[in-house]
């Protein structure tokens, strides 16, 4: 099964290790898992808590880091360590993406709305788009799909089932090109439209605009991803920026896992290349055994770097994290940062990746601080103002909580009532409400 996989921190490590894909012609998952594991002993950041193993005891390299991430005692402090398929890691660098290119959430009330949708996705040019509540899926209502699938559950069992459609089988994720027919109820109005099945490349801006905010000018941008591809893209977005003259900005990163380094850097620098020109924005400390490595990014104006930008509100999740809380960690010196929403992942460590034949396998081997030295937030970051995800709305309009909120904060100085005095409940994906897996969905994972 094709899946959209969110993978966290990547450092390029060409002058650190080869490139080749395989220290030798052997590729048996021993051999793999050796191979492996000697990496780890060299490079992992909590090296000196590797536990004594026979590499070759595993059946894949995913079980093996399992066994050997750092623990204190019973508790796992190395939740992000990882291992993966070459290509699937490749292609998630590279954007590429199979399915519809979307998420769906459940509110309170049970009812599904569209969260997500990556532009010139499947879905994208099917026009769905975050704020639609579904009503049916070729032909067969919500509703319908919940009652069926309670019902083969109960009755799969029985000598004369007849299996009805629901979730699993209402269409088909592993036929490329396969037609899903949605219906949607938009504000007032009722459409309809198909989406097929396809390869597409997932795009880091989902969304931006300049927004007029008592007097101010505000630019608004929802960043899904630290990847290749986001350079041209950021460039993009901050030139238009800076053309409007935007005085603040709100960075919508709340479904944003991280991704690449060097994309953080540049987007600390486009934000406030003025006032971190020269300083070391962002330091990269490795183990004992590699101090030589230790490394210091030094902030710079570029052509497209805003002038004068003294707030920025960052709307944050439980799936914020790494690089985007990098972005966050690294401004706060420099800028009024302000967090909107729930508290963000807490991953003040990064990784650097190395093949093995045709698997990849993504350490923890660094952590890292800002110029003030600061890198401890294990727990995550705290948001400044409580907001939820509302996912009845699009991202950039105002009228979505988050959004709302960021803005009011911006321009009083203050949270709206109700976001100081209340904690948001934790609205669950629609994967963990229902007991399956809508597949081709290209679903967000907030699994680090």
């Amino acid at each position: 099964m094709k899946k959209a996989l969110i993978f966290l921190f990547f450092v390029s490590f060409f002058l650190l290790i080869s490139c080749e894909n395989s220290i030798e012609a052997d590729c048996s998952q021993a051999s793999v898992n050796r191979h492996a594991f000697a990496y780890l002993k060299e490079w992992y950041l909590w090296y000196e808590h590797l536990p004594v193993i026979n590499p070759a005891d595993y059946e894949s390299l995913d079980k093996m880091i399992a066994v050997v991430k750092y623990r204190e005692g019973d508790k796992l402090i190395d939740r992000f360590s990882y291992a993966v398929k070459k290509e699937e890691h490749d292609n998630y660098y590279a954007g590429k993406r199979y399915g519809m290119g979307m998420s769906m959430m459940r509110d309170e009330d049970n009812a599904i709305y569209i969260s997500m949708v990556y532009p010139g996705s499947p879905a994208g040019v099917a026009g769905l788009k975050r704020g639609q509540k579904l009503l049916a899926m070729n032909g067969v209502t919500v509703e319908e799909l919940d009652e069926n699938e309670e019902y083969n559950k109960q009755h799969r069992s029985d000598a004369d089932f007849e299996e009805k459609t629901d979730w699993n089988n209402v269409y088909n994720a592993e036929n490329k090109g396969e037609a899903v027919v949605f219906k949607v109820l938009e504000e007032e109005n009722e459409l309809e439209t198909t989406v097929y099945l396809d390869d597409y490349i997932g795009l880091s801006v989902l969304a931006y605009k300049v927004l007029e905010h008592d007097g101010v000018k505000t630019g608004y941008i929802h960043f899904k991803s630290f990847i290749t591809s986001s350079e041209e893209e950021l460039n993009e977005v901050f030139a238009a920026f800076k053309e409007a003259e935007v005085e603040q900005l709100v960075i919508d990163l709340r479904y944003n896992g991280g991704g690449l380094v060097k994309i953080a850097k540049q987007f600390v620098n486009l934000v406030a290349g003025d006032k971190v020109k020269g300083e070391e924005i962002i330091k990269l400390i490795y183990n004992s055994k590699h101090p030589e490595q230790n490394t210091s990014y030094k902030g710079e104006m570029l052509k497209n770097s805003l002038s004068g930008i003294k707030k920025v509100a960052f709307i944050v999740s439980s799936g914020t994290a790494s690089a985007s809380e990098m972005v966050i960690n690294s401004l706060t010196p420099y800028t009024d940062v302000v967090l909107i929403g729930k508290t963000t992942y807490g991953k003040p460590v990064g990784m650097n990746s190395r093949d093995f034949c045709d698997q990849t396998i993504v350490p923890i081997t660094f952590k890292y601080a800002n110029s003030q030295d600061y890198g401890d937030f294990f727990l995550g970051m705290e948001p400044d103002c409580a907001a939820g995800d509302d996912f009845k709305h699009d991202f950039g309009d105002e009228r979505e909580e988050a959004l709302s909120v960021a803005l009011t904060r911006l321009s009083s100085g203050k949270c709206p009532e109700k976001a100081a005095e209340r904690r948001p409940k934790v609205r669950k994906t629609i994967e963990e409400l229902i007991p399956f897996e809508l597949k081709g969905m290209g679903k967000i994972d907030y699994t680090f």
